[in-house]
């Protein structure tokens, strides 16, 4: 197992994502050629073996340029997925295939692809992943901002945003051809070893998403966001709603003192609605 500033999981691990339903994974990050080369085709193996799809980074140029889709209910989802960073680790040349790093399409590729993939492949709904941000920063920082607004720009529908390990609050983007785009800067950490009290804390999301397919246009309705937050207790590393573990004790306890979990659950969801004050949240 790695550690600090090197990490990686156990084989398992993706066998219960699988268990739970998961129908894709998101591997682009800073992260992913911890281990070079050789560690990340290992993953891809793994992950080819449990019958886990992946998006973010690839075996092959083929592998790239085979776009994911999920049919489901009707709908064409199409999945893509880039990082700004690698982190430690870099690609070797001419293997820029192995992972998707954000500078290399830049909003105009971006749109390109994205065009592309809606024309030849009939795609209803484009899910753009970016593992991008400042960690542990509660709001999204101005880059942040900037590049979610450049893939809305490109065509994406909805935005899935992950680095900071906390919470950030979601909202809603209008593009310049008047599209409303979905985008969660940050789901947090949903299942982690980090401490801290706000690292501890993640989320699950739920959105609808409709298109009437009888006006022969694009356009799609993407509404009703909710969210269920979550716990790592470190005690056992068990997830938890943040809800159960708010009825089960007055208190949090964390490495640096004890915090009230009421309070904690009430200024989380304020925080959450910050852009969307109505949005369903426990």
């Amino acid at each position: 197992m790695g550690d600090f500033p090197r990490f990686n999981s156990p084989k398992e691990l993706g066998y219960k994502l699988k268990d739970l339903n998961v129908d894709i994974v998101n591997v682009a990050n800073n992260h992913t050629l911890d281990f070079g080369e050789e560690g990340l085709r290992k993953s891809l193996d793994n992950l080819n073996e449990i019958g886990l799809p992946y998006v973010g980074a690839y075996q092959s140029v083929e592998d790239q340029e085979t776009v994911r889709i999920f049919h489901k209910n009707g709908l064409k989802i199409c999945f893509l997925s880039y990082t700004v960073s690698t982190g430690l680790g870099k690609r070797p040349k001419g293997k820029e295939y192995l992972v998707n790093i954000y500078k290399d399409v830049g909003p105009k590729w971006l749109r390109l692809t994205i065009n592309k993939i809606r024309r030849e492949l009939n795609v209803d709904v484009v899910v753009v992943s970016i593992h991008y941000g400042r960690e542990y920063h509660m709001l999204p920082t101005s880059s942040q901002l900037e590049i979610s607004n450049d893939i809305a720009d490109a065509g994406a529908d909805i935005i899935l945003g992950h680095h900071p390990h906390v919470l950030q609050p979601p909202n809603f983007l209008i593009d310049s051809r008047g599209r409303e785009v979905f985008v969660a800067y940050s789901l947090g950490n949903f299942f982690t070893g980090q401490v801290g009290l706000y690292r501890q804390i993640g989320a699950y999301m739920t959105l609808d998403i409709e298109k009437d397919f009888t006006k022969g246009d694009s356009l799609l309705n993407i509404s009703n966001p909710k969210m269920k937050l979550t716990y790592v207790d470190q005690k056992d590393y068990k997830i938890k709603l943040l809800e159960d573990v708010v009825e089960e004790s007055d208190t949090i306890k964390t490495n640096v003192g004890e915090f009230s979990s009421n309070e904690v659950y009430l200024r989380m969801i304020n925080h959450m609605k910050y852009w969307l004050p109505d949005l369903e949240i426990s």
